[in-house]
């Protein structure tokens, strides 16, 4: 096969991944990747529609990327009476296959003692966050759960930043942990925690210090 339609096929392939994301910013980013390839290919074969069409393409992920930098969200908590709560086991129940790739070592049925809080996005429900206190200013994070199309790490700032300030009643904080898969524990380092044992059989412990 000529190297050109190698390119060609290649940028076909980024494109049709790019419709299987389902992070709408993620599903931009790849498919301005792919446009940006395949704009080159229609100038590889000099037909100028297909150059024309992806570059159009390319303008328009350009654009909503920009506006899906500059939004601006209203963020707040919605804390659970109960760990019990029938929405909490339907929300579970509905991401159990999702939660289970990201935070295999989550267990629902071992939530004695836990407390939960729903982050809200414009009062959508966009993250679920369980801890329990293990202490004064000491906390064990159960898990810390984003719903796909909202995994843009806004929420999880959202937390750190301010939230976790109110759970800790003013105090200095210490949250804690653990990640047993490769992706848990990037997006974990991505939020600024830090790697206290390495990983193991059980995964590896973090934690991440919040100040009043």
């Amino acid at each position: 096969m000529p190297a050109l339609e190698i390119f060609g096929t290649v940028a076909s392939l980024v494109i049709a991944a790019s419709l299987m994301m389902k992070n709408v910013k993620r599903l931009r980013l790849i498919n301005l990747g792919g446009s940006v390839l395949f704009a080159l290919y229609g100038l590889g074969i000099k037909s100028l529609p297909v150059f024309l069409v992806n570059l159009f393409i390319v303008l328009i992920d350009a654009w909503y990327l920009s506006r899906l930098r500059l939004e601006t969200s209203a963020f707040s908590l919605f804390r659970l009476a109960s760990v019990d709560s029938a929405y909490l086991t339907a929300f579970l129940s509905f991401y159990r296959k999702d939660i289970e790739a990201h935070a295999p070592e989550f267990a629902p049925a071992e939530l004695a003692g836990a407390e939960a809080v729903f982050i809200l996005r414009d009062m959508v429900p966009t993250s679920l966050v369980i801890y329990r206190r293990r202490g004064e200013g000491v906390f064990d994070l159960l898990l810390d759960y984003a719903v796909p199309a909202y995994r843009d790490y806004k929420s999880a700032e959202f937390f750190f930043e301010t939230a976790a300030k109110d759970i800790a009643g003013g105090v200095e904080a210490r949250f804690y942990a653990r990640g047993t898969v490769p992706v848990h524990r990037r997006y974990l380092k991505r939020l600024g925690f830090v790697e206290t044992t390495p990983a193991g059989a059980e995964g590896a412990v973090f934690v991440r210090s919040v100040r009043p």
